[in-house]
């Protein structure tokens, strides 16, 4: 067989690769043609280095296709530590965004608890995994000491990133085309006049026939206001609340009660490492901890709360006077546990018992703590 034969031979060999395969069981991977997309993509976005004059907060808005919800696309590295583009998928996604721009301090474990988007990093070698090098050695992207490389990831509540999926690489290749179009057309401009009101943002949309990579119409729009969400009331077990009853437990003291997030990665090797979240129950004079309860990725705190509180009643064999908590949302839905079991819920500024154990807890699995924007 001639070399020419050989090569297009080779050709349909390599449109149906897929990358991530082993890193995403179940789901659909990310195809060679997507990959080349989004590699393609990354790379022009290095050489345009957009980070040199658009801070974390520049936001460029577009509309996902496919579901309807805004992207709200952010780029990092004016501070020359993590160079990204980071898109922040529906309101829920855009009201997080917000906490961390007002400089409020966050965990990691918040972070990974709260951020549903995709990413494009550009990091060292030393941050790139085998399945990231797999796919740069795909495109033949030149090793070069110190030199950086874009890595794609997929964030979804409850997770650490994660590798995309053929689905989410479209969403960031979407979100990749509109900002390199804008960053080209801003490069001529002060781009700070985009800004200049607060919660002001730049909207693309593609042309007429969807070319984003080439053209792209831009107003100017205020963000919509997210949602405010309600507390979700949890379901209650109502065979172990009838337990509890019938024993007739004696009744007394207070507990201290409170869920946090961890950014400890939980999971095997080649599969999607869930974040820690975990539900603590002390006694409030003695300091007594209970077992600590573990949360499921994605499952709403309060029904974590609600199971570490019915299991601290069964473990320590009382029903409390009262229980304390941080927040008015906790309060809420812990009011019908309440009115069941006849305790009361108060909301107080600190939690004592339960932070001691928690910084212990945090120091022993080396959680890197709280950071924040500013």
């Amino acid at each position: 067989m001639t070399g020419s034969k050989s090569s297009m031979a080779a050709t349909p060999a390599r449109k149906t690769r897929r990358f991530f395969e082993k890193q995403l069981p179940g789901e659909q991977p990310l195809s060679f043609e997507t990959a080349d997309q989004l590699y393609q993509l990354a790379m022009a976005l290095l050489a345009i280095e957009p980070w040199e004059f658009l801070e974390d907060q520049d936001l460029i808005l577009m509309e996902d296709p496919q579901s309807k919800e805004i992207c709200y696309c952010s780029i990092m590295g004016a501070l020359g530590e993590v160079f990204s583009i980071q898109v922040y998928v529906g309101a829920e996604s855009y009201r997080f965004f917000r906490k961390i721009a007002s400089g409020a301090p966050i965990t990691i474990g918040e972070f990974f608890a709260s951020y549903r988007g995709v990413s494009t990093e550009f990091v060292v070698a030393s941050e790139q995994t085998p399945p990231d090098r797999e796919l740069l050695q795909a495109f033949g992207h030149p090793k070069k000491r110190g030199g950086r490389a874009p890595i794609f990831r997929a964030s979804r509540p409850g997770y650490h990133p994660w590798y995309v999926t053929e689905g989410e690489a479209k969403i960031l290749i979407y979100c990749m085309q509109g900002t390199l179009a804008f960053c080209r057309s801003a490069m001529a401009m002060d781009a700070g006049d985009f800004w200049e009101n607060e919660d002001v943002f730049p909207f693309l949309t593609p042309d007429l026939h969807g070319k984003v990579r080439e053209r792209c119409e831009m107003q100017l729009v205020k963000a919509p206001e997210p949602p405010s969400v309600k507390p979700r009331v949890p379901e209650l077990d109502e065979d172990l609340i009838a337990d509890i009853l019938r024993e007739n437990l004696p009744r007394g003291g207070a507990l201290e009660a409170d869920h946090f997030f961890t950014g400890v990665p939980i999971g095997e090797k080649n599969e999607r490492k869930a974040s820690l979240h975990m539900a603590l129950v002390s006694d409030a004079e003695s300091g007594f901890a209970f077992s600590p309860e573990l949360g499921k990725p994605g499952e709403p705190a309060s029904e974590l709360l609600v199971r570490a509180l019915l299991g601290a009643i069964k473990e320590g064999r009382r029903v409390p006077r009262e229980v304390l908590v941080r927040q008015k949302d906790t309060r809420v839905f812990l009011s019908g546990l309440a009115e069941k079991l006849g305790f009361i819920v108060s909301v107080v500024n600190s939690l004592s018992a339960v932070d001691a154990l928690k910084d212990g807890l945090l120091s022993m699995m080396r959680d890197p703590g709280k950071f924040s924007m500013e």
